[in-house]
């Protein structure tokens, strides 16, 4: 027995599930289902009950059950709870447990499960009621009722909800319609006004609710309709605790946005006595603002208009405000009177009302009535008053719920209106309230009781009563099953005379009728009836009745004066006098019906106990609430009647709501109630399927063996009965009655089954047959073919042959001929290669003989030229070494001397051997007369062997690792004084790249590398340009002064005057050069844009205005210098700008600079003019690099520098080589910066006025201080961002690119130097500003982005740099601006506060301030702003994209050009404009001479012009190629062909190059030349391949296309129909043929113009030496023509 399952018994009644165990000690223990233990003693086990085994797992239908029992049931129902299985069958009743929590099981992939499926193939679903429901519908042509019933909280509204969603979705997929979703919607809307939160159900229906669904003849939803049935109106002014209101009013307070609640006046929930009263404001279970959100989606979907939801909201709010409002209580002639407590809340109702205060003040506090001669006006005490005003609130929540109904019914039942109801179908779910037992029970239970009496009714006379009743009819063989009938309850409520409703109605009627007078009639006439319960003493007020689903007490306190539910005439008349339309369409009948001026055939009876209750008409009785809803109820009962009922019992687990307890006790309670173990019983043993006798046989008559019973001859039951036999297995599962045929529950599915599988088979041998008979009749039609077929081929094969043969024959006879004139051909072929031969020699010959004679020409003047310049400096080289030798001998003389005198003032010391002077190299040459001119060559080439000597000697000595002896020399340097210590060590002989190697392969007349403190007359490396050379001593002697080896010139003493020779060489110096000038072009147009609108209230710059037509003077270019400029005291900034001018203005010589500096810092005994030298090469670094010869020594040189200022010149040599040259002169913050070797601290503002710190050096670019930003800032989306320079109001860019930040910064200082101010006093700024957008530009990508381009806008519009001629433009961004910086909240000091951030002076001047605030109001107060709905970011990145395109000209770069070649145009100079819509031609006026969209652009490239040194930009387009000339002509082509690329990249447009005929592949395209094929996006980015798919737009065809034979248009939008034929080529050919021919504009070019282009800069010489011979002239510029001058002050 161990392991068995018994029932024992429980404190329930109710036996439960034990397992028998046993313990190791041999203990008989019972488990039960609850987990608790007890002793099985052994008299005990012979009275167990054996447990079925189907009640041990439990089964899917408890028809199945073995322990038919009360026990039975409850533990079925326990164990599929358990394993979280919430429905069970009763045969075709449908028991569902509420499971407190949600299931995946209601999904589309559940409804296509049981579509189709017959009730019980599947598990127990709700879906399959639902389906047996709309299956029975479709095939009996019988309307279909599902009735769901029990208690409070057991989930019927949600199995409503969801047999709606079931038929919905099996309708959808057949219907083109959307009545399926307006019907889904409704139920939210409803729910929101009608449910509400009570202590056992957190969305409890407040209201009875019939949804009649309407089908068309296929199965469609055509419509529907909703009867309601006794609202709770009581609930809008009182509710029991822990329980809410209904939810519209918490979701209204939650989801309205602000401004909608200030509107309204409303606050938080727990502000409202009708919203508090039960001390519950917050359901777990509900999101009350998304619910909020979700009615209003659904009223738009039931076509409420927008002020008929705003309407709707106005009365609801109207109610709250009425239940804040108080009453005071007052005493007027000894009656008791009341007034309404001023307050916000009654006059925030009277106008959500549109009533007067007055009006609605009179009408609550006064009640006026006629007598038979007079008008009568009964004033209100505060109580009173108060009730009036819940009557009024009910009034209108009821009305309005009415009217909700009415409004849903007219949008899903209208269509049904036109055609006769029998042409449709229905299904009818009734989910009305359920059984409710609360400690205080009212009027409202009485009715829901009576409203469960009268289904459970129902209920027992379908399943009980008519089905017995049909057996005995029938002559069914049937044992009676006793069941409970609660017929008796309901003849005690409304049935029997003097019933409870009746003595209610009645005694409404009683003018004096009270509760008490009521509730003593009740217990007279009831007293003795067992199912009422009498009040216990005459005091009390409650009395009982026992209902089927246990006794309930109700509170006979208020039950007359809701049963009367009449609203006073004094409400109506004011409502009558209301503005409010939808207050007055509620209470369209009350105004029609009632009269409000009373006249004398009218009596109004008042009693003194109540004064509220409605007059009464003596000609016509108002009907009571009670009366209407037994008319309701009967009607429903009819309509239930007429229709096949189908039912679902809903169960409640537990009264906590908890998803995983089981309450025995409450469920065995429904369990008995519900009469389920008798439905049970009945389905059990009963035969619930039943068929007439014809339309048994009609329908399955497939079944039927004609053999047996032929139907011909024998009766329609004989038959009937024949197929029971053959497939029904037993003969108890079937009866045959009179008329009819019974069957068992389960059986009408075996038979459906059988039918199918039947008819399959015959359609599979009617499908045999016809298939046979139609490839027959194929197969005859095709051999008749085949032998038409092989006829003709045969004849055609014939005549193939022939043809072939003639054929051949024609190829015989043009062979020969073609072979005779191929050998004709190749003789005169021969005999013209022979002529060509002789001729081509001959010209061969003669050109060579030109060409020799002219290399010997220019040979012979080159050599004259280099022999002459060799001699002059052998000349120079041998006076010099002369002047040395003699000033030597001197000093050894004067030495010599000096020691001679030692001597013989000491004779004791020895006498040291005398000093023998090792000459340089220069003092060992013979200094011998210059030889005559014509020996020049010889003298050069013995020149050129001693010195490749000389040096090879010192290279091998160099490899060598013995000691260095250099030739000594007579030092320059003075000696060391005590200031002085030793130098660095920078003996680097040793190193590949040492600085002493360098010298010794590059310097020329054998200077040395080291320190010198003289001037030198010849530059250490050689140049072939006399003005280099000059250059080069000019700087020398710059840089001696610099680091202080020689002092400062005073006065024009008699050295100045000796080298005045090089004091007097050229210094370029570029004069006159206005900041103005400087600024860039899109700052100049888009100033004189803004002149010509009249915009901006800027003051006058302090920079002033060149004319249009300014042009540099002639001199002014000129190069100055000579003279005693520079014989004078310098300062060190002017010195730097010499030095540094010189190596910007002449390339050639940054390599002499370099080493000059490095010579100078070799074995240099002097600390301060070595600190000197190196901040000098420091400041050098960060301006110019050196040549690719120099800069491997330069940086051995560095590294062997100071600690101090090796790693900072080597960065700094770095950078210079990576970012290029610098323009301009070293400003003082360089100069400071490079003595300290600090980073220069610099702020960069954005557009919000703030800055960003950052750290910069000389060689910084605009490119990498917009990164640095962009890393501050987390800027990604960096394109088109530029930086700025700010001075005097003046502004311009620097770009994102290479240009140096300092260059900028030096010009600004250059013009505080031209204003004679100090240069330090520059107050210059930089900014980051937008200059660019790219044509895809996506503001979503980057909010930092669109919030700087945002900020941008605003201040250029204040400040007039974005003019518009339309209002309305600024109108709509202000609009925009003040939404992003204030949302959707209206404040008029904050619309004033934004025009005056936005609009200029001189528009509010022109307008008034007060008028600007009222256009910008009337856009914040409309959609889209008003609402509040918008996000920030978009409203922002819709501003931007309003700027982008009313202002492309603001976002664009500029490049000045001369177009040289293309179409005509009225001008030849003028500026291209790049932006983000196209390219646009343009004057300096602001004309637009061609607008170019990057549709009409073919390719962009530049081209080189070797000869002039110059570049142009080739621009094809379909208008022609135009030539445009710029000194920016790189970077415009990049721009452009970058948004080309990217254009392309993007674009979903492609146009066909070449026909593409049928291919082989069918899944390829056919297209033409010219067709404009749609990409998908997902095809077009696979690189892969190189195919995609895409849609001829022409034949709406889809299909693969190769991507070399189609071109991607650069466009994102799709081209017009006239662009498509400019770009098809077959248009373009035939266009340019049809076109006159116009002549190519050539761009005029002066003299002069040509001259600036390509000469080289003029060259102003202060002293010419002796021999002219030796001035080389290059008048062609060999440099590029752009090269900067040197441009200092």
């Amino acid at each position: 027995m161990e392991g068995e399952w018994v029932w024992v018994d429980s404190d329930i009644g109710v036996p439960i599930g034990a397992r028998v165990t046993v313990t190791p000690s041999g203990q008989r223990l019972l488990v039960d289902d609850e987990g608790k233990q007890r002793s099985l003693a052994q008299e005990q086990e012979a009275s167990l009950r054996i447990m079925h085994p189907t009640s041990v797992e439990g089964v899917d239908d408890m028809i199945k059950l073995g322990d038919m029992t009360e026990a039975g049931l409850l533990r079925n129902l326990l164990m599929r709870h358990k394993r979280g299985l919430i429905y069970t069958y009763t045969g075709s009743v449908l028991v569902a447990v509420n499971p407190y929590k949600d299931f995946p099981f209601y999904s589309g992939d559940q409804v296509g499960l049981y579509h189709g499926r017959k009730l019980g193939e599947l598990p127990p679903h709700i879906f399959a009621i639902a389906e047996s429901c709309y299956c029975n519908m479709m095939r009996h042509l019988r309307n279909q009722c599902c009735i769901i019933s029990g208690e409070s909280g057991a989930g019927k509204t949600e199995s409503t909800k969801l047999i709606l969603q079931y038929l919905a979705a099996v309708s959808g997929e057949l219907s083109e319609q959307q009545i399926e979703q307006q019907i889904l919607e409704s139920n939210p809307i409803l729910e929101a006004f009608g449910n509400a939160k009570t202590i056992r159900n957190d969305n409890s229906s407040r209201f009875g609710k019939y949804l009649e669904i309407f089908f068309s003849k296929n199965g469609v939803i055509e419509g529907a309709r909703v009867e309601q049935y006794l609202l709770e109106k009581s609930r809008v002014c009182h509710q029991a605790l822990e329980e809410r209101n209904y939810h519209v009013f918490y979701c209204m307070l939650a989801g309205a946005t602000a401004e909608e609640k200030k509107m309204l006046n409303l606050g938080d929930a727990k502000e409202y006595k009708f919203l508090s009263k039960g001390g519950c404001i917050q359901c777990d279970s509900r999101d009350d603002a998304k619910d909020y959100q979700r009615i209003l989606s659904a009223m738009k979907i039931l076509t409420f208009s927008e002020l008929q939801c705003q309407e709707i909201v106005k009365l609801l709010a109207a109610m709250l405000h009425l239940g804040n409002v108080c009453f005071q209580a007052n005493t007027q002639n000894n009656l008791e009177t009341s007034d309404v407590s001023k307050s916000q809340h009654f006059s925030m109702a009277a106008s959500l009302l549109e009533v007067k205060r007055s009006a609605l003040a009179k009408s609550l506090t006064e009640r006026s009535f006629m007598t038979n001669r007079e008008s009568v006006i009964k004033p209100l005490s505060a109580d009173q008053a108060s009730d009036c005003r819940d009557a009024f609130v009910k009034a209108i929540y009821n009305k309005l719920f009415i009217w909700i109904v009415e409004k849903i019914n007219n949008v899903i039942y209208k269509q049904l209106t036109k055609s006769p109801k029998s042409s449709f179908l229905s299904i009818g779910l009734l989910d009305i309230f359920g059984f409710e037992n609360f400690k205080t029970n009212s009027f409202e239970q009485l009715c829901i009781n009576f409203a469960n009496e009268k289904l459970q009714q129902f209920f027992v006379g379908h399943i009980f009563k008519l089905e017995q009743k049909e057996y005995l009819k029938e002559d069914i063989v049937w044992n009676s099953i006793e069941f409970s009938d609660n017929q008796s309850i309901l003849d005690v409520l409304a049935v029997k005379p003097c019933n409870l409703l009746a003595l209610i109605d009645e005694e409404s009627h009683f003018p004096k009728g009270s509760d008490v007078t009521m509730l003593n009639k009740m217990n007279q006439q009831h007293r003795r009836n067992k199912n009422y319960l009498s009040s216990r003493s005459e005091y009390d007020t409650d009395f009982g009745v026992r209902h089927y689903a246990g006794i309930v007490y109700y509170d006979s306190k208020g039950f007359l004066e809701k049963n009367r539910d009449a609203v006073s005439s004094d409400m109506i008349s004011m409502v009558k006098k209301t503005k409010n339309i939808l207050l007055q369409q509620i209470f369209e009948e009350e105004l029609s019906t009632n009269n409000v001026k009373i006249s004398n055939n009218k009596k109004i009876v008042m009693t003194p106990n109540n004064s509220l209750r409605a007059h009464t008409d003596n000609r016509k009785q108002v009907a009571t609430l009670s009366a209407q809803f037994r008319q309701s109820l009967d009607s429903l009962m009819k309509a239930l009647s007429a229709c096949q009922p189908s039912f679902i019992r809903c169960f409640k687990p537990n009264n906590e709501k908890q998803s995983e307890t089981f309450d025995r006790e409450l469920c065995m309670r429904q369990l008995r109630y519900s009469g389920m173990l008798d439905t049970i019983r009945i389905r059990k043993l009963g035969f619930p399927i039943r068929h007439t006798f014809e339309d048994f046989l009609k329908r399955y008559r497939v079944l039927l063996k004609t053999t047996v019973c032929d139907p011909k001859t024998e009766t329609a039951a004989a038959c009937c009965e024949a197929i029971c036999k053959t497939e029904i297995q037993g003969e108890d599962e079937w009866k045959i009655g009179r008329t009819k045929i019974f069957l068992r529950d389960a059986h009408d599915a075996i038979l459906e089954r059988l039918r199918e599988e039947k008819l399959s088979k015959i359609a599979l041998v009617i499908q045999r047959v016809m298939m046979g008979h139609k490839d027959r009749k194929s197969f005859l039609r095709k051999r008749r073919a085949a032998v038409v077929l092989q006829k003709n081929w045969r004849a055609y094969r014939q005549e193939k042959l022939r043809r072939k043969l003639q054929h051949g024959f024609d190829r015989l006879k043009s062979k020969i001929r073609s072979r005779k004139m191929q050998q004709q051909f190749q003789r005169q072929r021969e005999a013209a290669l022979t002529i060509q031969n002789q001729v081509r020699g001959y010209r061969a010959k003669k050109v060579y003989k030109q060409k020799r004679e002219a290399i010997i020409l220019l040979q012979a003047y080159t050599r004259g030229t280099m022999a002459r310049r060799e001699t002059s400096k052998l000349r120079d080289n041998a006076s010099i070494l002369r002047q040395q030798k003699e000033a030597q001998q001197r000093i050894a003389v004067e030495l010599q001397q000096r020691l001679n005198v030692i001597a013989k003032s000491q004779p004791a010391v020895r006498e040291p051997e005398p000093i023998v002077e090792q000459d340089s190299e220069e003092e060992t040459i013979d200094l011998m007369p210059p030889p005559p001119v014509k020996k020049v060559s010889e003298v050069k080439k013995a020149a050129d062997q001693i010195e490749k000597k000389e040096r090879r000697a010192v290279l091998e000595s160099l490899e060598e690792p013995s000691i260095i002896i250099t030739p000594s020399s007579i030092s320059t340097t003075p000696t060391p004084s005590l200031e002085e210590e030793e130098d660095d060590d920078f003996d680097d002989a040793s190193e590949e790249f040492s600085f002493y190697k360098f010298s010794i392969l590059n310097f020329q007349s054998n200077h040395s590398h080291t320190h010198l403190n003289q001037r030198l007359k010849q530059p250490l490396l050689p140049h072939d340009d006399e003005a280099d050379v000059l250059a080069c001593l000019t700087v020398w002697w710059i840089i001696l002064r610099y680091m202080e080896d020689i002092p400062e010139p005073k006065s024009a003493d008699a050295f100045s005057q000796a080298s005045s020779t090089i004091s007097s060489r050229v210094l370029p110096h570029k004069q006159g050069r206005r900041l103005s000038s400087l600024v860039g072009l899109d700052q100049i147009i888009l100033r004189k844009n803004k002149k010509k609108l009249g915009g901006g209230n800027r003051k006058a710059s302090v920079i002033t205005e060149e004319p249009e037509d300014f042009t540099e003077d002639e001199d002014m270019d000129i190069l100055i210098g000579e003279g005693p400029t520079l014989d004078r005291p310098l300062t060190s900034m002017e010195k730097l700008n010499i030095i540094i001018g010189y190596a910007l203005s002449r390339r050639d010589i940054r390599d002499e600079i370099y080493c000059q500096i490095c010579k100078q810092l070799v074995n240099n005994r002097n600390r301060k003019s070595r600190m000197h030298g190196w901040t000098l090469l420091s400041i050098c670094l960060g301006f110019f690099p050196p040549s690719e010869l120099f800069i491997r020594y330069l940086e051995s040189f560095i590294l062997r520098g100071p600690n101090d200022y090796k790693e900072y010149c080597a960065k700094r040599l770095q950078r210079i080589i990576a970012n290029g040259e610098r323009k301009e002169l070293p400003c003082v913050i360089e100069q400071q910066s490079a003595k300290s070797k600090e980073p220069i601290e610099v702020s960069v503002t954005l557009l919000d006025d703030s800055t960003v710190s950052l750290q910069l050096d000389s060689i910084s670019t605009s490119a990498e201080v917009c990164q640095a930003v962009a890393n501050k800032i987390d800027l990604r989306d960096t394109y088109g961002f530029s930086l700025y320079i700010t001075l005097f109001e003046k502004m311009w860019s620097l770009g994102s690119c290479g240009n140096h930040v300092f260059d900028a910064v030096s010009q600004c200082e250059q013009e505080m130097r031209r204003q004679g101010k100090p240069e330090k006093d520059a107050l210059w700024m930089l900014s980051i500003r937008k200059e660019l957008f790219t044509p895809w530009h996506d503001c979503s990508e980057d909010p930092v982005s669109s919030d700087l381009i945002y900020r941008q806008v605003i201040k250029g519009i204040k400040i007039g740099d974005y003019m518009s001629d339309k209002d309305d433009e600024y109108i709509q961004m202000a609009a925009q601006h003040y939404y992003i910086k204030f949302g959707s909240a209206y404040s008029r000091e904050n619309v004033q506060e934004v025009v005056g951030e936005c609009i200029t002076t001189t528009l509010i001047e022109s307008k008034s301030m007060s008028k600007w605030i009222q256009l910008i109001s009337a856009v914040i107060l409309q959609d889209p702003y008003a609402k509040g709905k918008l996000k920030t970011d978009i409203v922002k990145g819709d501003l931007v994209k309003n700027a982008q395109r009313a202002w492309p000209l603001h976002f664009s770069k500029f490049f000045e050009v001369i177009m040289m070649s293309g179409p005509p145009l009225p001008k030849s100079r003028f500026v291209v404009a790049v932006n983000w819509s196209g390219i646009f031609f343009m004057d300096g006026r602001d004309k637009r001479l061609l607008e170019l969209p990057y549709l009409e652009v073919k390719e962009v490239r530049v081209i080189s012009e070797s000869h002039l040194n110059t570049r142009s930009v080739s621009l094809a387009t379909i208008r022609g190629e135009f030539v445009l000339k710029s000194g920016e002509c790189a970077d415009m082509a990049a721009l452009i062909e970058k948004h080309l690329v990217g254009l392309k990249q993007r674009s979903v447009y492609a146009l066909v190059r070449q026909d593409v005929n049928k291919p082989d592949d069918p899944m390829f395209l056919v297209c033409k030349r010219g067709d404009l094929l749609l990409a998908e996006e997902d095809e077009k980015d696979s690189p892969e391949r190189n195919w995609f798919k895409a849609t001829n737009q022409r034949t709406d065809a889809s299909g693969a296309v190769y991507r070399d034979r189609v071109m991607f248009l650069p466009t994102l939008d799709k081209p017009t129909d006239e662009m498509l034929e400019l770009l098809t080529p077959g248009q373009n050919k035939k266009a340019a043929k049809n076109a006159p021919e116009r002549e190519m504009t050539v761009a005029p070019v002066s003299l002069k113009e040509f001259a600036i282009d390509n000469f080289r800069p003029a060259v102003r010489l202060a002293a010419w030496p002796a021999t002219p011979t030796l001035i080389s002239f290059n008048t062609w510029a060999t440099t590029p023509s752009n090269m900067p001058a040197a441009p200092w002050s």
